[in-house]
């Protein structure tokens, strides 16, 4: 049996463990903020560990007292309904970045519901990914039927109240592109979306 992947720092902490379920390889993470006034794993960080628990089935996972250690077995991508409630710490687009690396190649096609916060300054908006990650992944599939991203609520830190819902079919194979011709740019678009507005006439 293969040694662990062992690592150290809270660094690419979500890297590390998408890579690590897509390969089906055991990682220990060590030395988690060991050095620091808070150490060890953060709420959100916790969180996105549990959306991967519900994602797959069989994993193993196991965190020392402090949080300053951890050991991630992966189990085998299940998929299907799935919902979580994000840590308000992080945006949906924290975890969302994560899934959609993982969705193609889960067992049964994923419906996977977030609830949380969908726009805030540190991480992408779920606009961005709907607009950017969604169409560029899609190039990588033979079939996108069923890939779909839909905002259902919008919701700001630090109450949040946003939902979104993922879909994405199971895809085993995905089809190799090459971006040789960077093209033209045929237009700017920009968002502009308010969460508190009080008309004052």
């Amino acid at each position: 049996m293969a040694a662990d992947l062992s690592f150290e720092g809270c660094n690419f902490l979500r890297q590390r463990l998408v890579l690590a379920t897509l390969s089906v390889k055991s990682v220990r993470i060590t030395n988690i903020r060991a050095n620091e006034d808070d150490p060890g794993l953060k709420d959100f960080e916790a969180s996105f560990i549990r959306l991967l628990d519900k994602l797959t089935n069989g994993s193993k996972i196991e965190i020392n007292e402090t949080g300053t250690m951890l050991f991630y077995k992966p189990g085998l991508l299940s998929g299907g309904p799935v919902e979580h409630e994000c840590n308000l710490q992080r945006s949906i687009g924290y975890y969302l970045e994560a899934v959609t690396l993982l969705a193609p190649f889960c067992k049964k096609p994923i419906r996977l519901n977030l609830k949380g916060v969908t726009n805030d300054r540190y991480d992408p908006m779920v606009d961005i990914i709907k607009t950017v990650t969604i169409p560029v992944m899609k190039r990588f599939m033979v079939d996108d039927e069923g890939f779909d991203l839909k905002i259902l609520k919008r919701g700001a830190p630090p109450g949040g109240g946003g939902e979104v819902m993922f879909s994405c079919p199971v895809r085993r194979n995905l089809r190799p592109i090459q971006f040789t011709d960077p093209g033209k740019i045929k237009r700017i678009r920009g968002l502009v979306y308010l969460f508190i507005f009080i008309a004052i006439f």
